[in-house]
């Protein structure tokens, strides 16, 4: 629940910065380094061939290089966490679920200003524990990770608060594809950014 109240909370903490900010220019002729975090809405398939949804926190890094100011090239991190319950008859047994992707990445920038598009490819990994407390008995899923392919498109908007700063916002769109007990799964949310360019 307090995932959800930050959300609100840091994006109108995001809208007053940036509209009190300075007109810094947007300067991208080098190393840059960031972060972000925010909320993100999770399916993929169960083994029984259903849509398993779960809403929780995400967490996303960048680093790379700017080879010209509209177009950046580099590394992303995304991650996603989540702890639910699976009702038996016995009793609930939690399920812990883990999601990350790794990818080179493509951000383009057009005019050199706040809007930006972001797209990358590689790594996906999946890992789900389940820990049935003593006496509870059920049909869940076995302990699992699995490999795969992961694709990012993320849109999004950044104000340049310093000659080196800028803060905004990215919408994330994930796929991984995923075998086992987390089939092809795929997230989309809406996260902050914090973005330092050198």
């Amino acid at each position: 629940m307090r995932l959800r109240l930050l959300l609100p909370v840091l994006s109108v903490a995001v809208l007053v910065a940036a509209g009190r900010a300075s007109a810094e220019p947007h300067t991208r002729t080098g190393p840059y380094l960031g972060f972000g975090f925010g909320l993100e809405s999770v399916s993929w398939k169960s083994e029984d061939g259903e849509r398993d949804v779960e809403a929780s926190g995400t967490l996303t890094a960048r680093a790379g290089w700017a080879l010209k100011p509209t177009l950046l090239v580099g590394a992303e991190f995304w991650g996603w966490a989540n702890e639910y319950e699976v009702q038996t008859s016995s009793g609930a047994i939690p399920i812990n679920v883990r999601l990350t992707s790794t990818t080179a990445a493509v951000t383009v920038i057009p005019g050199n200003a706040g809007f930006f598009l972001r797209l990358g490819a590689g790594l996906a990994y999946g890992d789900v524990e389940s820990s049935p407390p003593s006496g509870v008995s059920g049909s869940v899923a076995p302990p699992d990770s699995d490999t795969g392919f992961a694709f990012i498109f993320a849109p999004g908007y950044e104000w340049r608060l310093t000659a080196r700063f800028a803060l905004g916002f990215q919408g994330d769109i994930v796929y991984l594809g995923l075998n086992d007990v987390l089939q092809d799964a795929f997230g989309y949310g809406l996260n902050a950014q914090f973005n330092w360019y050198w």
